[in-house]
């Protein structure tokens, strides 16, 4: 068995889950940082200040979005619009499974680069975190599989 890493080089279908995930993230972040990074300039706060509210608020305001988001609907908006979902390998997502998925958002700066690079360099299904794998949840796409298959077809040209 591979690890993600290695498989990212040889699998296309795999490389094109993880850049809608990517994608999926940049804008689940704008959603959250830039109502966060606004507040925090209409306070004033000075430097030191305002660095620590960013990183705390938005941390805060992240887990609690896609928590709540993925627990009531599935999926971000973000995750919407790349046409993807979270999914538990024990049936329905659980609100506990939804909390403990996204734990890694409360301390991004950190927790989350880290859960990535574990994911990616450990054994386990390459489309998870390894916060997926611990919490037996993956994100999976919402698109009919046919649609993952590109069949090149050779056209000749027959007289």
């Amino acid at each position: 068995m591979s690890i993600a890493f290695e498989m990212l080089f040889k699998n296309r279908v795999l490389r094109a889950h993880w850049m809608k995930r990517a994608g999926a993230g940049v804008i689940d972040i704008a959603t959250v940082f830039v109502p966060v990074w606004a507040i925090a300039l209409s306070f004033g706060l000075q430097h030191t200040y305002f660095d620590i509210f960013i990183g705390v608020a938005s941390g805060a305001c992240w887990f609690l979005y896609s928590t709540m988001s993925e627990y009531f609907y599935g999926f971000t908006l973000g995750k919407k619009l790349a046409s993807l979902r979270v999914s538990s390998d024990r049936g329905e997502l659980k609100f506990h499974e939804a909390a403990f998925r996204n734990i890694s958002k409360l301390f991004w700066f950190i927790m989350l680069p880290l859960d990535l690079l574990l994911g990616m360099f450990t054994y386990g299904d390459p489309r998870q975190r390894f916060v997926d794998r611990v919490f037996e949840t993956t994100v999976v796409s919402t698109l009919p599989a046919s649609s993952l298959i590109h069949v090149r077809l050779k056209h000749t040209n027959e007289l």
